[in-house]
């Protein structure tokens, strides 16, 4: 599909991956309805888009709500006529041992990670097939293919989310509309410097990669991307290497709860199980 004169919604797009995915989107032609919580950030982006798309729009949501995702979609709607693109990046996080999680974090993670994209999706599905075009792109992790330390939930939701799209591809195949799974790796955002637990120290990379994958996903109608692309293979070994790569990552596990003063971490094996 072609970006340039589409309609774009892209959630949680106040920061991070969000805030780069519309202003490039914007740069590429796109009109683009930014959504997110925080007003103030979300009137900076728009103000970044207007730049090269000046009918952008602002639309402040807590998308928690399934009543608040179906009104972006109503407002993008009767302001543009239609929605060509969403971008379902909006994302909370949870790096927390599993042992120390509430159900009520995880119905939280949920809401936002999951639920919302199902919401918003559905909500703009009947104009897209009545249309027979548009494109889905649905911002996972590669933390939905193999648990990370205090990642249970987090990863939980990205795998069901990448689940539920890959099904939506299918169903939709030869509709005209395009449904695709980003997964990204570590992107440097603000989302690391909220974790109490972190546990992750490695390289970060810029939220560009996802930016670009996005619009490729646009053009090429690509079904599923992995960026950094060498964290693909991540995913794909975990199933054959899965004890020995969960005895790691319990070491892992370990060590990170030992540095935060935790005790409820079992992982204390030397040596991996056979």
């Amino acid at each position: 599909m072609d970006i340039a004169g589409g309609v774009a919604v892209v959630t949680g797009a106040s920061s991070g991956i969000g805030a780069t995915v519309a202003t490039d989107l914007a740069r590429r032609g796109a009109t683009v309805a930014a959504v997110a919580r925080r007003k103030d950030r979300l009137d900076e982006v728009i103000d970044s888009c207007r730049k090269y798309a000046a009918a952008s729009m602002a639309v402040p949501a807590d998308i928690s709500a399934r009543d608040e995702c179906e009104r972006v979609i109503r407002e993008v709607e009767g302001r543009f006529g239609r929605v060509d693109f969403i971008v379902n990046n909006a994302g909370i996080s949870i790096h927390r041992n599993a042992a120390r999680t509430t159900a009520d974090d995880v119905e939280r993670l949920m809401a936002v990670n999951f639920f919302a994209p199902v919401y918003i999706t559905t909500a703009a599905l009947p104009g897209m097939l009545e249309r027979q075009e548009g494109a889905v792109i649905n911002i996972t992790s590669v933390a939905g293919y193999v648990p990370n330390p205090g990642e249970s939930a987090y990863g939980a939701a990205k795998a069901a989310l990448s689940l539920w799209t890959h099904g939506l591809a299918v169903d939709l195949h030869d509709t005209g509309v395009q449904v695709t799974v980003v997964s990204p790796g570590p992107i440097d955002t603000e989302i690391w410097s909220l974790d109490e637990e972190l546990s992750y120290t490695g390289k970060l990379y810029p939220p560009k990669v996802v930016a670009d994958a996005v619009a490729d996903a646009i053009d090429k109608g690509w079904v599923h991307r992995t960026v950094p692309r060498r964290y693909g293979m991540v995913g794909a070994l975990y199933p054959a290497l899965g004890r020995p790569m969960r005895w790691g990552l319990r070491r892992f596990a370990a060590a990170t709860d030992k540095k935060h003063g935790n005790t409820t971490s079992d992982a204390s094996p030397t040596r991996p199980p056979s």
